[in-house]
């Protein structure tokens, strides 16, 4: 919160004749952006456009076609008008043709079909997409935390379905609306986003969840066939079976993940990403994302108070797993870009990585007022030589440790150093100017 306030302050001018979008990811972007829309006013340009509003009853208005550049910036003008209407999908009844994608829908309103026509291929394998699981949680010990292993056995489908309703249709997102009921008690309020610039099914969700010792899943059962998935976690991903051939693939019946789990043949995979749901269980071409624990110990009343917000997305990509088909959409999820009133000029200070290449943070140096330091890893797990580029006017470029120690110092050309990472590799570098 307060590192928002601080960025609010940096970069808000007050006027709302323009909206600036500020990327503080080491790539650039183009994803839809989602914008706190000005009452009556679209953007000028040439932009894909659409109104929205969501599950909080905030009007928005959907962009697309906007290229952000790593750590850089781009400054927008409001304008009288509406958008065009005009939409880039075709429904009917239970199915949906969308740029990506042929979608048939179950009368509950999961996906029964997702029929990629480009490669001819069938995704659902299974239950049909986003199928809501219960089962009864009572571990043995430690309420909160435990999960027993006979808890894959009591899941069930529970989803009643009670109101499904198009909410938002145009050049840039279809937006169905659908509300369920998952127990006698607990109800859930999920806004179900195709694009029309990207494959990926985005679901913003709110749970109005009152039950005590209950489980909830989401699953997406799919054809992909692979005997391991890969998890994010910090810096990296770890490779997890996806069968159960022995007792210690058994006991791998929940994972943890981060911002993504994928599956992934050579050439074609799967990604559920997600913004803040870090554990799952993987079986055969199924990924079930754990949603939710109503643990009572050591706190009676659990997580009962209050609307439960997440979004997690589904994303089938056209090639094996890499960088910009999983991981950049992952960051991009998780890390809107900033949005600020009146115009402002990012200054990058990273730019002309490698796409496996991802700055993870950049912060003041603890011991020099006229320094920062710049975290790189890489993402893929894959042997590179990349370069850095700073901007105009550094001084000296040091490697440390991450105590930000030196260890050595870089040869610097054209303000740019030579790297090299090993696998998965941290590097923490020191610059002066």
């Amino acid at each position: 919160a307060d590192a928002k306030e601080l960025t609010s302050k940096k970069v808000d001018s007050g006027d709302d004749e323009y909206v600036t979008l500020v990327n503080t990811l080491s790539f650039d972007r183009s994803d839809a952006v989602f914008l706190d829309r000005k009452r009556g006013c679209i953007i000028e340009g040439e932009y894909a456009q659409q109104v929205y509003t969501d599950l909080d009853g905030k009007e928005k208005l959907i962009v697309a076609g906007i290229n952000i550049p790593a750590f850089g910036s781009v400054t927008l003008k409001w304008i009288k008008g509406e958008p065009e209407n005009k939409s880039a999908f075709e429904a009917s009844d239970n199915t949906l043709e969308t740029p990506f994608a042929d979608v048939e829908f179950s009368e509950n309103g999961t996906i029964k079909s997702l029929y990629d026509s480009a490669v001819r291929r069938e995704i659902v394998d299974g239950l049909p997409l986003n199928t809501f699981l219960m089962a009864e949680d009572v571990p043995a010990t430690w309420d909160n935390w435990d999960i027993d292993a006979d808890l894959e056995s009591k899941f069930k489908p529970s989803m009643q379905l009670l109101s499904r309703e198009v909410v938002s249709d145009g050049e840039v997102a279809y937006i169905v609306r659908s509300k369920y009921r998952i127990s006698e008690k607990s109800t859930i309020k999920q806004d179900m986003i195709f694009f029309a610039n990207s494959a990926e099914i985005r679901f913003d969700t709110a749970m109005d969840w009152n039950d005590d010792h209950r489980f909830l899943k989401a699953a997406f059962e799919t054809s992909i066939f692979e005997d391991f998935a890969r998890n994010e976690v910090q810096f990296g991903y770890v490779k997890r079976p996806t069968t159960r051939n022995n007792s210690i693939e058994q006991a791998k019946f929940e994972v943890v993940n981060h911002k993504y789990s994928d599956l992934s043949e050579s050439q074609y995979g799967v990604s559920l990403l997600n913004d803040c749901k870090y554990a799952l269980s993987l079986n055969g071409g199924g990924m079930y994302l754990s949603l939710h624990k109503g643990g009572t110990r050591p706190d009676d009343k659990g997580d009962k108070d209050g609307i439960h917000r997440c979004v997690y997305s589904f994303l089938p990509h056209r090639s094996g797993f890499n960088s910009e088909s999983v991981i950049h959409p992952a960051y991009m999820l998780n890390i809107p870009p900033v949005q600020a009133k009146g115009e402002y000029k990012a200054k990058p200070l990273v730019t002309g990585l490698a796409p496996n290449i991802i700055v993870e943070a950049i912060k003041p140096c603890e011991d020099n007022e006229r320094a920062f330091i710049v975290r790189f890893y890489e993402a893929e797990g894959t042997f590179t030589n990349a370069y850095a580029y700073f901007f105009e006017g550094i001084d000296k470029v040091y490697e440390t440790n991450m105590l930000e120690e030196v260890q050595g110092e870089y040869e610097v050309r054209a303000n740019g150093i030579e790297m090299t990472f090993r696998p998965f590799e941290i590097k923490t570098v020191k610059v002066t100017y």
